[in-house]
């Protein structure tokens, strides 16, 4: 009994004295964060309020701007659609809030661009202000949908696109 206890002691103690095995652990990846080139920018100036995407593969150019000039309401220019002779209309959705405007082909230093023009609506700048994807139809081509500028972004457009239409100095 007594050489029993001997040997369980002696294991007990070989035991503690043994590192447990580590466990497997994932191979090592080094990772840096790549910042998302695509979004929104903002300008605004006496005249005009101007949110602008802007994409890796377009740069120093937008694929899609949104201004409001004083006086003058909501165009957009779609760089990325091509001209259809028989398309006279562009739509610009705000979460589900449509606008439809009146486009036309146009040249830009940029390059061409299909360029449409029409009333600052409250609905769709109220829908804008809320936030929602943005997206763009002109015929049967689409681009979009885009995540919503951010909310400082959006609550500016709109605040000063309303005051722009309005006639008040910004």
């Amino acid at each position: 009994m007594r050489t029993a206890a001997l040997v369980l002691t002696a294991l007990l103690l070989a035991a503690c004295g043994q590192d447990a095995p580590e466990p497997a652990s994932a191979p090592s990846v080094t990772t840096s964060p790549t910042p998302d080139p695509n979004g929104w920018a903002f300008a605004i100036g006496k005249n005009s309020v101007e949110l602008a995407w802007m994409t890796e593969t377009m740069p120093g150019a937008s694929p899609l701007r949104l201004v409001c000039a004083r006086g003058s309401g909501i165009m957009v220019e779609a760089a990325t659609l091509t001209p259809i002779a028989s398309e006279e209309r562009l739509s610009i959705g705000a979460g589900d809030e449509p606008l439809a405007l009146v486009a036309v082909a146009a040249e830009t230093p940029r390059g061409p661009v299909i360029r449409a023009t029409g009333a600052a609506d409250e609905v769709f700048l109220a829908a804008l202000e809320a936030g929602g994807p943005i997206a763009v139809s002109y015929g049967a081509q689409h681009y979009g949908p885009l995540a919503s500028p951010g909310e400082a972004m959006r609550r500016a457009f709109a605040d000063t696109c309303r005051k722009l239409n309005a006639g008040t100095p910004v």
